[in-house]
């Protein structure tokens, strides 16, 4: 359940994908928690897949050789697949048990020690950012490379409608101001 501020949800906001992966860069991928970020980091901004799934990503979800992960969706239970880059499959060790791995506890990471890791990278931005930014962040830019198609964000999400995918992305204010700039 979503923390509750004023009996509003607390939802995470959206952010510049880029200053993550000037920090993805940096990352030295030797160290085991260097290495979970970016595999996290990396996974979510290519397939906008939700956290628990990424962080239950098991090893054997993974075809190697189709270059995909293939998984039931933790919220839904939606089958989906989703194409994985070389550069990706080349950091998984094929040997654990869950893709993003921990060393220390011998399990998979925790999504507290993600959005820890996140909201150190934007601190002082003033955005509430969480893991959920990142998928939230790319489906928007899904939305807006695409010419503003709801339908392709609709299916890039695995939303079930696109009145689910106009009010998650919250586009409805800005494509009104968008028609109010045509009359002027």
């Amino acid at each position: 359940m979503r923390e509750k501020r004023n009996n509003i949800p607390k939802t995470s906001d959206k952010i510049d994908i880029q200053v993550l992966k000037d920090h993805c860069q940096q990352l030295d991928l030797n160290k085991n928690n260097d290495l979970n970020f970016w595999l996290y980091c990396n996974i979510a901004m290519t397939t906008g897949l939700r956290s628990i799934d990424i962080l239950e990503m098991k090893v054997a979800d993974i075809n190697f050789i189709k270059k995909e992960v293939s998984l039931n969706e933790k919220k839904t239970g939606k089958r989906v697949k989703a194409p994985l880059s070389p550069n990706i499959l080349s950091h998984i060790n094929k040997d654990n048990e869950y893709v993003i791995w921990s060393e220390k506890y011998k399990g998979n990471v925790s999504l507290m020690t993600i959005n820890r890791r996140l909201k150190a990278i934007y601190k002082g931005s003033g955005s509430n950012v969480s893991s959920h930014s990142i998928r939230k962040s790319v489906a928007t830019i899904v939305y807006n490379k695409s010419g503003n198609d709801i339908i392709k964000a609709m299916i890039f999400l695995n939303h079930s409608s696109p009145i689910v995918t106009k009010n998650y992305l919250n586009i409805t204010q800005e494509e009104k101001l968008e028609l109010y700039s045509l009359l002027l």
